[in-house]
């Protein structure tokens, strides 16, 4: 199954000298939006996501071009399951979608789901969730939870009291929140357009930035009550995965929490990464390995990673590899005490 049918022309974009804070205001006005497109006379510059301006390090008066990233490129013939993979890999919910050379339009991750839920019947949460769940307290300061987002790599934190759910909450939460406290505070102007097609978008107003350090770290003393989203949506293990996918994308939901058959209490998590990496899975008798970070590498492909990693596990046979996620930093090398190069 090819992506063709998904492909779509209706994203948000913007123009590379649209400073952060516009565009903050811009995921402001929608939650769905995870993804800005940035783009330019001459074609597209790359994207911006939520995560990304997550980092409190970034000025808002900085220009999208200058934290932008290029995305994978697919074409409309693209296969599903090579699409999600890109997706998990990059840790993004869309792609531009390239007719040759030419800028086509966009995939993102819920128009793919919603394409193969007859599907995802043949599967049941417990097939996909996550166990290994991080939660936080609804006391936990906003500041611990930026800290374990920017630590684990995680884009949802759910809020527990004796192991019951309290709430959920996500990076698109904490963005929100923060966008809406600091523009009571200053006043601006916008630049940020839905883009429809050949159909345009007008633009809203959403506030600016001025001197904001102050009021910005008040801001992580507040708890994470003051921003979960409650209830929490829950999900049982034994569900069918085409009926909680359907759900999510119904709700608008990004995960559900998962809780044993007629039980109490929280298993796990199932998010929409858990199962765009479900639809990657193949009859073949191969290792999952999952490589995040792949714009660091330079000569190793992903299926270099993989051969390699096969290599140590087939060495060590008593060794037993289930799961592999590698990731991939970059980081600044010294030499005898002295900065070298990126």
């Amino acid at each position: 199954m090819d992506i063709s049918e998904v492909v779509t022309d209706d994203y948000e974009q913007c123009i590379p000298s649209t400073t952060l804070s516009k565009l903050r205001g811009a995921f402001d006005r929608d939650q769905r939006i995870h993804v800005i497109v940035v783009a330019g006379d001459d074609g597209l510059k790359g994207v911006v996501t939520r995560k990304q301006l997550l980092n409190s390090h970034h000025d808002p008066n900085e220009k999208a071009s200058t934290v932008a990233r290029m995305p994978p490129r697919v074409r409309r013939t693209a296969d599903v399951r090579e699409v999600a993979r890109l997706m998990v890999e990059n840790e993004l919910d869309l792609l531009p979608v390239f007719e040759g050379e030419q800028f086509a339009g966009v995939v993102t991750a819920r128009a793919l789901l919603g394409n193969v839920l007859p599907n995802l019947d043949a599967l049941t949460v417990a097939d996909v969730y996550t166990e290994d769940l991080l939660s936080i307290s609804a006391d936990t300061t906003l500041g611990e939870v930026v800290n374990q987002f920017r630590v684990h790599g995680i884009s949802h934190l759910p809020v527990l009291e004796d192991q019951r759910p309290e709430g959920m909450i996500s990076i698109y939460d904490l963005v929100d929140f923060t966008v809406r406290k600091l523009d009571r505070e200053q006043g601006g102007g916008e630049d940020v357009s839905s883009h429809h097609g050949d159909a345009g978008g007008a633009d809203t107003t959403h506030g600016g930035w001025g001197e904001r350090s102050g009021f910005a770290a008040r801001l992580l003393d507040l708890p994470a009550r003051d921003v979960m989203t409650t209830p929490a949506a829950t999900v049982e293990s034994d569900q069918s995965l085409g009926e909680a996918v359907a759900e999510m994308l119904e709700k608008g939901y990004s995960s559900l929490l998962v809780t044993p058959p007629d039980m109490e209490g929280i298993v796990g998590i199932v998010t929409t990464t858990d199962v765009l990496r479900a639809l990657t899975w193949t009859e073949e008798d191969r290792m999952d390995v999952q490589v995040f970070g792949v714009d660091f590498l330079d000569d190793l492909t992903r299926e270099d990673i993989a051969e390699r990693i096969e290599g140590i596990d087939r060495k060590y046979e008593e060794m037993t590899v289930m799961e592999t996620n590698v990731n991939v930093h970059r980081h600044k090398e010294r030499v005898r005490g002295s900065p070298s190069c990126w």
